[in-house]
């Protein structure tokens, strides 16, 4: 009987070292692929047991992945890897023959349950740890509270007094202690702030960098359709647009507020 394999489909390596882990001592080999096309080729005359597989690729998506596998391993059990931006379509898992899914981000111990579902107990996981009995069987002598030498307290080592011919230290402020400013910060005086005046100017400052934060955070998600990138774009600007104002608004009145709370003039 040939040895069963389980493949892992993700272009992050970091999965393929977990899955690793998970299955440690269970007698099932790896085959880690980084898309579709890789995975079709090394996992050609192997017999798969379990398929995990991340739903986007960059080469193909784990629903046509699942299909093809499906054909060549019938009983293989195929799991798609989907969380975050990467969303699970159920109706298309199914008509692929996948047989369920795993979130995103996972753990070991997570994802190695998850499998004892399917495949029954793994194994590798219990280990008889106990020492094996020493050749010798004198008996340890037991250690009494008398054989302990107790701590005797010392006297406290008084301060060193700085030498007289060092020079005084610099007068420090708390605030420049905990903030580390340097010696020669200058504290400038408070000046007045009118809210009605700040809060639209933060906001439009906020919304001139709004669309660059959206576009970073679009390029680094997982979403393959473009569709899909620019509906999140819009519902991402508009709900900032509808809160900011009263958010920038807010922020300067408690800023404000506080400072009062501290009996600082404010100009």
């Amino acid at each position: 009987m040939s040895q069963p394999y389980v493949l892992v489909v993700d272009p992050n390596p970091t999965t393929a070292r977990r899955v690793q882990d998970a299955i440690a001592g269970s007698g099932f080999g790896l085959i880690a692929a980084r898309d579709a096309q890789e995975a079709a080729a090394a996992s050609a005359g192997h017999d798969l047991a379990v398929v995990l597989s991340s739903a986007a690729l960059p080469r193909g998506n784990g629903y046509d992945l699942a299909r093809q596998i499906r054909e060549d391993h019938p009983a293989a059990a195929i799991f798609l890897l989907a969380g975050g931006f990467e969303v699970y379509n159920r109706q298309r898992a199914a008509d692929a023959g996948v047989t369920g899914q795993v979130r995103k981000p996972f753990t070991v111990e997570s994802l190695r349950a998850h499998l004892e579902q399917v495949l029954g107990p793994l194994g590798g996981g219990e280990t008889d740890d106990t020492p094996e009995p020493a050749a010798d069987d004198a008996p340890v002598p037991e250690l009494t509270t008398a054989a302990i030498e107790p701590l005797v307290a010392t006297e406290p080592v008084p301060p060193v007094a700085p030498p007289s011919h060092a020079a005084p230290a610099p007068p420090t402020s708390d605030e420049r202690v905990a903030s580390f400013l340097p010696r020669d910060y200058q504290s400038q005086p408070p000046v007045s702030v009118d809210p009605d005046i700040v809060g639209p100017a933060l906001e439009r400052a906020i919304l001139d960098v709004l669309p660059e934060v959206v576009q970073r955070i679009l390029r680094h998600s997982l979403a393959t359709q473009p569709t899909f990138r620019d509906l999140v774009e819009v519902a991402v600007e508009e709900a900032v647009r509808a809160q900011l104002p009263e958010i920038a608004e807010r922020v300067v009145r408690e800023r404000l507020r506080e400072r009062e709370q501290r009996d600082e003039p404010v100009d």
